[in-house]
């Protein structure tokens, strides 16, 4: 107790509590509104669909790039062009092979899925609270959930990595995200999925995809920080990594007990 008679750890504990409340109370709200806007456009899993047609593309015709990506410089069209490098394709058409109704509850529920097993796992410390829950307020991040955006996966793969390391490697197929596929790098499983990685590149670098993919990025006209404001929601696990806590967590000590 303080000489005011008031415990601050407990108070800002309570802080902490409320405020991340609010702001998890007021994305619920805003979730609303984001899923009535895409509803109303039929936007709703949009980006998802967008990844599924492109596995399929590929699997039907084995078509990476469309024609304008390779002839020349071209203004982008958002879930037209494919902007991703050539293995991630295995990725879209691994969703794109399933059922429908079990591809979108997989493309949602595995990120979400892991990034509540590293809120468990890390029970971070209540000065990352509300920081967390104002990156899943951040309109970006609504937006991703509702459309289905691959920074889902992606915000996956950082908590994955931070949990076992290997899965921090997959960052690699959204270059945007490239310092985050470093998650892990200190552990060996880091460095097996790396191998990996590269050994599935293999067959599209002697295919000649890579080349066409090192085309389209030379002739797009997408400026380099344009993922910048989407990087809140892969910060969720990492403030949870930053306030984890080891060991139970301890209870406030008990007046005139033992110390």
């Amino acid at each position: 107790m303080t000489a005011t008679g008031v415990d601050l750890s407990r108070a800002g504990r309570v802080f902490a509590t409320v405020l991340a409340g609010v702001l998890i109370a007021l994305s619920v709200w805003e979730t609303a509104d984001v899923w009535q806007e895409f509803a109303s456009r039929n936007g709703l899993g949009q980006d998802w669909a967008f990844y599924v047609s492109l596995g399929r593309r590929w699997l039907d015709s084995g078509v990476l790039y469309g024609d304008r990506q390779l002839t020349g410089t071209y203004h982008v069209l958002v879930n037209v062009d494919n902007l991703y490098p050539p293995p991630s394709i295995l990725v879209f058409a691994a969703f794109a092979v399933v059922p429908t109704p079990l591809s979108a509850l997989v493309w949602w529920g595995m990120p979400l899925g892991l990034l509540v097993k590293a809120l468990v796992k890390f029970r971070s410390s209540p000065w990352t609270w509300p920081l967390m829950a104002a990156c899943v307020f951040w309109p970006r991040s609504l937006g991703s959930l509702v459309a289905g955006n691959s920074d889902l996966l992606s915000a996956g793969f950082v908590a994955g990595g931070l949990i076992w390391g290997w899965p921090g490697v997959l960052g690699v197929f959204k270059p945007s995200f490239g310092p985050f596929a470093l998650t892990g790098i200190r552990r060996r499983s880091w460095w097996v999925g790396l191998g990996l990685v590269a050994l599935v590149s293999l067959p599209f670098l002697l295919g000649g995809a890579w080349s066409q993919y090192l085309i389209a990025v030379s002739h797009w006209d997408l400026p380099w920080d344009r993922s910048i404001l989407n990087v809140p929601l892969l910060l969720i696990p990492v403030l949870a990594w930053l306030g984890r806590r080891s060991g139970p967590v301890s209870s406030a000590p008990v007046p005139g007990g033992a110390s």
